[in-house]
């Protein structure tokens, strides 16, 4: 390894190994976290190649999209008179936020958790152009992704009127940034894949820092209403500005990101402070590859070597005695129950996609809700505010959410959308089946009670998803004094959304479920697993269609007095989620007990 890692430097094998890494090479996430390529066998004839092309222009759509949202959101900036660099900032502060939480897994898996990467080093090619191959790959997929960010500084300069020139300064800044913070990334995750002991078994490893990400996203969100104050774009984009101003905050992104210290110079100031901003912020960008190239000459390839024999594995398969007695000893909806848990605990790729993932949105809005709380009384006694009094006023109004009242409609639709928002949660009961695999069919060769099978992948989602939100609606309903009444039927709304969302979508996974996968990494990234994230979202929109026009109908069109249409809208829900049930538990059960291989 050694006398392999001194070779020279080829620009030819760096070309051929940077075509191979693209278009071949199978990497294994093992912490479920990643959305990289889906290294699943892939569908031969016209069938795979419809689907690879769908799964592309897919995932191209999303991104679109999401570009799109941002650039909308700098226009909304600009027309409130935000300033161009403070768009900007708010911009790379989402970068350096977003690589923070999520890139060291990204890191980890593209440069390290790859099955090829030893057989690379017997080949006669230098092992320095192995490695910036596989760190130019890194780096290009890092900084594709992180593009959805640019539009946001360039919205803002079109509500100014800035012209074009301007336009392309604002993407060469951001671009310059969103190289330098994944370089500062792969600063730390090359000495820690050399020297933790921690990152050398995968599995802690993953368990770990999902619960890293779980800590650190809260401590965001959190932060995010005491810093940024929470009361608009306005002050976002402020806010944000604020942390590249001065003091720790400044010192802090100048580390992560050093180009984010001359950003102001580059977007406010003349032709000659532009060009010596641009000078500084690729120098400071060349400094940190300078350093990274001098680590990973030193211990990239040591931490290879410390991973042989570390290549992806299965998780451990559920089976032959221990299946026996989870399935004996009890009941059948408490052994498939007891089963599933212990599949999703056990393993870390599910343990971070469906319990991590799951608690974290509910946890998420608790944090943010309390501290908005505590942010609220604030400046309320800086506005001269009795807290006591401004909180009567609030419950006041919440007072007036009485049953047959236009306000309680307003309400449930609010609650409707926020059901939405949370179908997110979707992917869990849509991949409730396919997190068998291949032990489904061991599953079939028992006498099994698929309905039970069936009802204990409805469960544990559905309490992980539901349960923690559902405690925070109640509480919030009793601070702000809404009838009782009242707040039951906002409960009973929300129950009957999720459980809805959960039902169809888990019929919809029975029914063309993903058994063929040979690491749990290929379940629940790529593509396909993109996609089903998204497509959460439209089948929330469907089960809430006909319950929603129900509430608008007395909310809005004032076609039906508001109490029938507070009933109407329960019951639709109550027949939907009846018909799902029987749906789930008849039809789809019986097709899984005749699916074959």
């Amino acid at each position: 390894m050694a006398r392999t890692a001194s070779q020279a430097f080829s620009w030819r094998q760096f070309r051929v190994m940077l075509r191979v890494i693209v278009r071949g090479e199978k990497s294994t996430d093992e912490t479920g976290m990643g959305l990289g390529g889906d290294d699943a066998p892939q569908r031969r004839g016209m069938a795979g190649a419809a689907g690879a092309v769908l799964r592309k222009v897919g995932i191209a759509v999303v991104m679109v999209l999401l570009a799109a949202m941002f650039a909308m959101m700098g226009y909304g900036m600009g027309l409130l008179g935000v300033s161009p660099y403070a768009a900007f900032s708010l911009s790379a502060v989402c970068v350096v936020t977003i690589t923070v939480l999520t890139g060291l897994y990204t890191a980890v898996n593209t440069l390290y958790f790859s099955r090829d990467l030893t057989y690379y080093l017997t080949l006669p090619l230098s092992a320095p152009s192995v490695m910036w191959a596989k760190f130019a790959v890194f780096l290009g997929g890092a900084l594709l992704g992180d593009l959805i960010f640019a539009p946001t500084g360039v919205g803002c300069l079109v509500a100014h009127g800035a012209p074009v020139g301007s336009w392309v300064l604002s993407v060469a800044a951001y671009l310059i940034c969103a190289l330098a913070v994944n370089l500062a990334l792969m600063l730390v995750c090359v000495p820690v894949m050399r020297f933790s002991r921690l990152a050398h078994d995968k599995d802690r490893f993953s368990r770990v820092f999902g619960a890293i990400i779980v800590v650190l996203a809260l401590g965001v969100g959190a932060g995010s209403q005491f810093a940024l104050r929470g009361d608009g774009l306005m002050t976002l984009a402020a806010g944000a500005d604020e942390l590249l101003s001065g003091g720790a905050p400044m010192v802090v992104m100048g580390l992560l990101c050093p180009p984010t210290l001359f950003a102001r110079q580059v977007l406010v100031g003349g032709a000659s402070d532009v060009v010596v901003g641009l000078c500084g912020m690729v120098v400071s960008t060349r400094l940190y590859f300078w350093f990274l190239a001098l680590m990973a000459r030193r211990w990239y390839f040591e931490g290879v070597q410390s991973l042989q024999g570390g290549a992806s594995k299965r998780g451990r398969r559920v089976e032959g005695a221990e299946l026996t007695r989870a399935t004996s000893a009890r009941g059948s909806l408490a052994a498939n129950l007891a089963r599933d848990w212990k599949t999703m605990t056990r393993v870390p790729v599910f343990f971070n996609q469906f319990v991590l993932s799951s608690l974290l949105m509910p946890l998420y809005f608790v944090v943010i809700l309390v501290a908005s709380g505590f942010m609220g009384v604030s400046q309320a006694e800086e506005a001269g505010l009795d807290p006591a009094a401004l909180l009567d006023l609030v419950r006041s109004l919440a007072a007036t959410f009485q049953l047959g009242s236009v306000e309680l409609l307003w309400c449930a639709v609010g609650v409707l959308g926020f059901s939405l928002l949370m179908g997110f949660s979707s992917y869990s009961f849509t991949m409730g089946v396919s997190r068998d695999g291949d032990d489904f069919f061991f599953l079939r060769a028992l006498p099994m009670d698929w309905g039970a099978y069936l009802l204990s992948k409805f469960v544990s989602p559905y309490l992980l998803s539901t349960v923690p939100m559902l405690v925070l609606i109640v509480a919030a309903l009793v601070v702000l004094g809404v009838p009782a009444a009242s707040g039951a039927c906002l409960v009973v709304i929300y129950l009957g959304a999720t459980a809805t969302l959960g039902l169809l979508s888990l019929g919809l996974g029975a029914l063309f479920p993903r058994l063929d996968w040979d690491s749990e990494a290929q379940l629940v990234k790529g593509g396909g697993a993109t996609l089903m994230v998204f497509a959460g979202i439209v089948v929330g929109a469907v089960v809430e269609a006909l319950p929603a026009l129900a509430l608008l109908a007395g909310a809005h069109w004032a076609v039906l007095p508001a109490g029938g249409a507070l009933a109407l809208a329960i019951a639709l829900f109550a027949v939907e989620c009846a018909a799902l049930a029987w749906w789930v538990l008849g039809p789809c059960a019986r097709r899984l007990s005749r699916l074959e291989r």
